[in-house]
């Protein structure tokens, strides 16, 4: 959250809140890389900006963009825990404006606003307080260094493991609904759809070629999936760098080792393509998760606290 208003603030005649349009990408690009330089956000790189756009993309009814006159000047996308308010439009009244707007966006799909709020940054927790926000929860950002030592995957043999690129999937409400599974009684519940995954595939920034699926020997249709993980590569200061971005595990196979074994191929897969550091993110309240990866020689690096606005 970079938006701080309050009794110095100057409300702007014509401000105004709308749904996002693809058309606005470039202008929400421009508002997230200028946020980026002015509050040094920990953990947030400008190579992520281009997959974010992408998932609002993917889900355009779930943003909302602020506006001053015909001019984006802010945006509030609750799917990423994030609002932002260009820099150089802020204390205008635009930050409030976006809370109302996506506030009712989550209500209506029956969930509350969650924001992440910078601790750093006093005017976006005064601002969070005073609109009613308040702490719920921290995911945390992993690390391993490149000279950690972690062993190679080993699955059992009742298993079968195969990397596949999602967009050659013909039954994608088969995807979907595994998807679903393997994050079921997760801390912060996902909400995949079908059209959104298609979305996701069609947007140019998406990458198909890290998707690991794990499956009962048996078969390897959709529904006799069992686990999977996702990695991703990026460039940031000239230096590669990867990230496991996904790990999950339908809960009839869980306890099974699979996920310490997912990790560790998405270890040797990043690993296998030159990358140096390796980052994961994680739910503070996930136990196993974070005890799986402390394990495996991750350190926490940065806390990214979340704020909730509840419903009533």
């Amino acid at each position: 959250m970079s938006a701080r208003s309050g009794a110095g603030s100057r409300p702007v005649s014509g401000g105004s809140v709308r749904a996002f349009v693809p058309a606005d990408e470039g202008a929400i690009g421009r508002i997230m890389s200028d946020s980026l330089a002015v509050d040094r956000l920990p953990g947030f790189r400008e190579s992520e900006i281009p997959r974010s756009l992408g998932r609002m993309a993917a889900e355009p009814a779930r943003t909302v963009v602020a506006l001053e006159g015909e001019a984006v000047v802010g945006f509030c996308a609750p799917f990423l825990d994030d609002l932002r308010v260009h820099p150089d439009h802020r204390g205008r009244g635009h930050g409030g404006r976006l809370v109302a707007a996506a506030a009712e966006v989550e209500r209506a799909r029956g969930d509350d606003l969650t924001l992440y709020v910078p601790s750093h940054l006093d005017g976006s927790v005064a601002f969070a307080e005073r609109h009613g926000f308040r702490y719920h929860s921290s995911q945390w950002q992993f690390v391993l260094a490149p000279g950690t030592v972690v062993p190679g995957p080993s699955f059992a043999a009742e298993v079968v493991a195969t990397a596949i690129d999602p967009r050659d999937i013909e039954d994608l409400d088969g995807w979907v609904a595994f998807l679903l599974e393997s994050f079921e009684g997760h801390p912060s519940p996902m909400r995949w759809t079908t059209e959104g995954m298609r979305r996701v595939h069609a947007s140019a920034s998406f990458d198909g070629t890290g998707v690991l699926v794990v499956a009962e020997r048996a078969g390897a249709a959709p529904e006799s999936f069992v686990a999977f993980a996702r990695v991703e590569t990026y460039v940031e200061d000239g230096v590669l760098a990867g990230e496991i971005g996904l790990i999950g595990v339908v809960p009839a196979w869980r306890r099974r080792g699979l996920g310490r074994e997912l990790l560790r191929w998405g270890v040797a897969e990043l690993r296998g393509r030159g990358v140096g550091p390796i980052e994961l993110t994680v739910e503070a309240a996930n136990d196993a998760a974070t005890r799986l990866y402390r394990d495996a020689g991750f350190e926490p690096a940065v806390e990214w606290p979340h704020w909730v606005l509840p419903r009533g």
